[in-house]
């Protein structure tokens, strides 16, 4: 979604003008634009409710939904989804129907063609014949919810919307299941086997995979007692012929995808302090303004779902009912490959296949374009899946370069056969009231998560669930698409995903880490991530033998860094040749690890990474080595091993980096090294994804707080460490949560940096300076007493 973004905001240069930006310094715009935000009280009547509901708004803004049936409750999901993230929602329903570039321009094209491929109209019907009735019921009432308090709405639209002249259209049920494909976008590394295919013509393979995930890794797995896999997979190394030809020359690809990092684990109430289990997650991502996350509590007689929901669909991704809470990370498998597609040379309409020549599979489509002729794209696709080649700059650009003519490129694994029901998956687990009962509901999970899980029953889990491919080769890099021995074989069944339940140890955790021991196999990934955080937790649990809200707040938000003790040896047998080095040296061997926002220690380890990471990688990769730091955190661990083949002296590399780092940091900052702190630079940056980036506008929305951690710290403060801006927290936990089963009234919840999505609302960026320090809310209470303590109540009747 990051090219939606690019796209959105270079039109709007040219959409704004000089005179909406003059408009929007004057004070009667600025007046006139408030009008803009929703009404948070008030009576009124609407269609497509079965009954009253009332919305009561706490004192974070955050709706507590209270209805008479489970449908009305879901409306009102979808009206509160409408009032405070419209933008959001408009954008999200053009995404799935390919219409960007309506919206924005030419700028939008390249993403509308890759939505386009995805025959998302198709996956929307397939999903839907998925659905069961309560599934269907609930989207069914969602986007009444949405589309009614759209036509509510009085005085002008967002911001946003004036600027690129826009109105928010209308939802259907089809738009919902339409985002089960387009979720697809975000998951699969196939942007990053791109690139690897380009390092590949540099280095050898060898070299090439100790950038990334290896089975030999230490650290913790997440299923300590799984078999581990025996699968071998044909070696994608050398499986097509890569040529280095002008590898300078191919410009950096625009991924959109940054590492991710999220926790989630169980306790056992054997293990906790009120003797019910506990549950805490903090999925990680982009920081922006808004979240995507967006908290709510949804009330009607017998149940109640509180926690993170997603503009644009009714399914609740992380949170807790009466009965059950759960968590979700990102598995970090692998759902899609690139194949190179040979063509027939004798009919370049046809390719080759192990059984002979095939032709094409096409699809003709329409794009519109804003302020030009509508586009008509021809789509091709191989047995693999879409020629993407044909769609995306910089596959064509691989093509061209390093494989040549007479072949195409296809990417497997965004097609969905038989549609992905998310929604029914997301809906079914939230509405468990037991593990039997949400194992059963992720069997029709199509993404790729683990879910953390724990119930008032006792009982405490892990599961991870995915559509994930078994597959022939080891899909590290494209591989020949003639060659029967790559090939898929199918996808693993929901009876092979790998769980836990109720484990000896008392909990179960992940941080994106290994989920067993062992190579091959569907599960198997090059993007774990290298345990640091998983080590931490683990750690810590291990020593919580009576765990309350404080202790485990204490652990989400913890900041020390496991990698600082792992690299302490490499520290100790590094001698710097400046004063200044020695003295960073000296101080960074008493310290603790603690990325502490009020410390020196943190920035000064930060800047010895970022001068390490381009001496170790600079020279290897040459001009792609900022295309891979964008994207990735150098193993430093492995990296500079003994014998390490990318140091001939990893001492003195060691030394010349804390050297450097010193140097530079003396230049940007000066002072005295014990002045320097971390959170003065390392700050959390929440921006608007358009108006951030337009003149004069930008200081009045801009979000910043002082942060800390880093990328491998459970709290992690994810910062891009190779770029021009390399000290800026960009990605993080901008949602928490800490569920007692015990007292679940008293669990805690976090967004950042707000729940509005409207830069002129009181709620856009109010959490953030809380959200930085550590600080929580709950999501309870009856509305009486919320009423009495909130922000705004509404009472919505039917329409008669």
């Amino acid at each position: 979604m990051s090219r939606l973004k690019k796209a959105a905001r270079i039109a709007l240069y040219a959409a704004a003008g000089t005179v909406a930006l003059t408009g929007l310094g004057l004070a009667g715009g600025y007046l006139w634009l408030r009008g803009s935000l929703p009404a948070y009280s008030g009576t009124l009547s609407a269609p497509g409710l079965k009954a009253r509901i009332e919305i009561v708004r706490d004192a974070q803004a955050v709706p507590h939904i209270f209805a008479s049936n489970r449908e009305d409750a879901f409306y009102g999901l979808g009206w509160v989804h409408a009032q405070d993230r419209l933008w959001q929602l408009e954008m999200t329903r053009r995404a799935g129907q390919a219409r960007i570039a309506e919206a924005v321009g030419e700028d939008g094209l390249a993403t509308d063609q890759l939505v386009a491929a995805l025959d998302l109209d198709r996956v929307a019907r397939e999903t839907d014949a998925r659905n069961d009735p309560a599934t269907r019921a609930a989207i069914r009432a969602y986007v009444a919810g949405i589309n009614a308090a759209i036509d509510a709405r009085s005085g002008p639209l967002p911001p946003e919307f004036l600027l690129l002249g826009l109105v928010p259209g209308h939802w259907s049920e089809a738009d919902v299941n339409r985002l089960g494909g387009l979720a697809a976008l975000g998951f699969g590394d196939w942007r990053e086997e791109l690139l690897r295919a380009r390092i590949a013509t540099r280095i050898d393979c060898a070299r090439l995979r100790d950038l990334y995930a290896r089975a030999d890794e230490p650290g913790p797995v997440t299923y300590p007692g799984a078999a581990a896999q025996d699968a071998k997979p044909a070696d994608s190394c050398g499986a097509v012929a890569l040529r280095g030809k002008a590898a300078s020359a191919i410009p950096d690809l625009p991924f959109g995808r940054a590492s991710p990092a999220s926790n989630s684990w169980a306790i056992a109430g054997s293990r906790t302090a009120g003797g019910s289990p506990m549950l805490a997650n903090d999925p990680h991502g982009p920081l922006g303004a808004p979240a995507d996350y967006y908290p709510a509590r949804l009330v009607w007689p017998g149940s109640e779902i509180v926690g993170a929901s997603r503009p644009g669909s009714p399914a609740i991704a992380s949170g807790r009912n009466r009965d059950i809470a759960w968590g979700v990370t990102d598995m970090m498998a692998d759902q899609a490959d690139l194949f190179v597609e040979r063509l027939d040379p004798a009919d370049a309409n046809r390719y080759l296949t192990p059984d002979g020549p095939r032709p094409f599979a096409t699809r003709r489509v329409t794009i519109p374009v804003k302020g030009a002729a509508a586009r008509q794209v021809t789509l091709r696709y191989t047995r693999h899946g879409i020629v993407i080649s044909d769609i995306d700059a910089d596959a064509a650009q691989l093509l061209k370069e390093q494989i040549g003519g007479g072949h195409v490129i296809a990417l497997a694994g965004l097609d969905f056969p038989g549609g992905n029901p998310l929604v029914k998956a997301f809906l079914g687990m939230a509405e468990a009231r037991d593990w039997n009962g949400f194992q059963a509901a992720a069997r029709d999970f199509g993404l790729q998560h683990n879910f953390a899980f724990a119930a008032r029953d006792g009982t405490i889990g892990m599961l991870s669930a995915g559509h994930l491919p078994v597959r022939g080769g080891d899909g590290f890099l494209p591989a020949p698409g003639w060659d029967a021995r790559f090939d898929w074989k199918g996808f693993l069944e929901p009876a092979q995903w790998p769980f836990v339940r109720d484990p000896a140890a008392g909990y179960a955790a992940n941080g994106n880490n290994r989920l067993v021991s062992g190579q091959g196999g569907a599960i198997d990934s090059a993007a774990f991530e290298p345990g640091w955080r998983a080590a931490r937790i683990t750690a810590r649990l291990a020593a919580m033998p009576r765990a309350n809200l404080e202790s485990v707040k204490r652990l989400q938000t913890d900041i020390v860094s496991a990698e600082v003790a792992a690299l302490r040896p490499v520290l100790e047998a590094s001698r710097p040749a400046t004063p200044g080095g020695q003295q960073a040296r000296a101080m960074l061997l008493k310290w603790d690890g603690a990325m502490a926002p009020d410390r020196p220690e943190p920035l000064i380890w930060a800047a010895w990474q970022r001068a390490m990471g381009l001496r170790l990688i600079g020279p290897a990769l040459g001009p792609l080595a900022q295309s891979w730091l964008a994207e990735n955190r150098p193993r430093f661990k492995r990296l500079l091993r003994p014998g390490s083949p990318w140091c001939g002296d990893c001492r003195a590399l060691a030394a010349q980096a804390l050297d450097e780092a010193v140097d530079g940091l003396n230049k940007q900052i000066g002072g005295t090294m014990e002045s320097w702190r971390w959170g003065r630079l390392h700050q959390a940056r929440f921006d608007h994804e358009i108006f951030a980036h337009v003149p004069l506008i930008a200081g009045l929305v801009a979000i910043r707080v002082p942060a800390g951690g880093d990328a491998v710290t459970v709290n992690a403060g994810q910062g891009a460490l190779w770029s021009d801006d390399p000290w800026s927290d960009v990605y993080g936990p901008r949602y928490r949560q800490i569920i007692d089963l015990g007292a679940p009234e008293k669990s805690l919840f976090m967004i950042a940096p707000g729940v509005s999505g409207n830069p002129l609302s009181p709620w856009f960026g109010h959490l953030a300076g809380r959200w930085s320090q550590g600080g929580y809310f709950t999501l309870t209470g009856d509305a009486a007493t919320l009423r009495a303590e909130g922000v705004g109540n509404m009472i919505i009747d039917p329409r008669r």
